[in-house]
């Protein structure tokens, strides 16, 4: 499935880019145009197993198929990020990214990010293509930091096209998650559909 993904991304998402945005979205500085959290993990003697209590987000081993699946508890609250949040892993493996159902606690390897699905696919595409590895440091594990993240620049079209194509991702998502056979399938799909606006809007 995560071959698939990037598939997906390091293809269609580079193909949207190219017929789409060149010499037409905006560059944008992401801390510019979205908020970013990043975490502070609460202290260990804190930690519980109790659903009762506040879901603690500290890295890629708390998401699953790019969602939160709550793992460890805590009931201490340091930074925090709500439902419908997009989840940035911040140390290895760094730039993972997932979305949360759930109100979490956010551990220093990860951040929040308020964004829309076409954030969100931006995000993955970024990772896809290794986007990260520049500005990762560290000599014992990689990691990114506040700045790198608010400073990283990203195409950005106008909200409706945002939205089209954030549309468009997550419903091939959907396929490859159904389906892991049909990933050229879904990006013919995801090709015809970008053609007949271009003719025919």
């Amino acid at each position: 499935m995560i071959y698939f993904s990037s598939l997906r991304c390091s293809q269609v998402f580079r193909f949207i880019y190219h017929i789409l945005g060149t010499g037409t979205w905006e560059q944008r500085k992401l801390g510019d145009i979205t908020a970013i959290t990043m975490g502070q993990s609460p202290s260990s003697a804190n930690y519980t197993n109790n659903p009762e209590d506040h879901i603690l987000v500290q890295g890629n081993a708390d998401m699953k198929n790019g969602y939160v699946l709550p793992r460890v508890w805590t009931t201490q609250i340091t930074k925090k990020a709500e439902a419908g949040d997009l989840i940035l892993s911040v140390r290895a493996p760094v730039g993972d990214i997932g979305k949360t159902d759930y109100d979490v606690v956010l551990g220093r390897g990860v951040a929040s990010i308020k964004g829309n699905e076409f954030i969100y696919q931006t995000l993955k595409y970024m990772n896809d293509i290794g986007k990260w590895t520049r500005f990762s440091t560290g000599s014992t594990f990689e990691s990114i930091n506040s700045a790198d993240i608010k400073d990283a620049r990203i195409g950005y079209p106008k909200l409706n096209e945002q939205n089209l194509i954030g549309n468009i991702l997550e419903k091939m998502d959907s396929i490859i998650a159904a389906n892991e056979q049909v990933p050229k399938l879904a990006i013919k799909i995801v090709k015809n559909s970008h053609v007949n606006l271009l003719l025919f809007n």
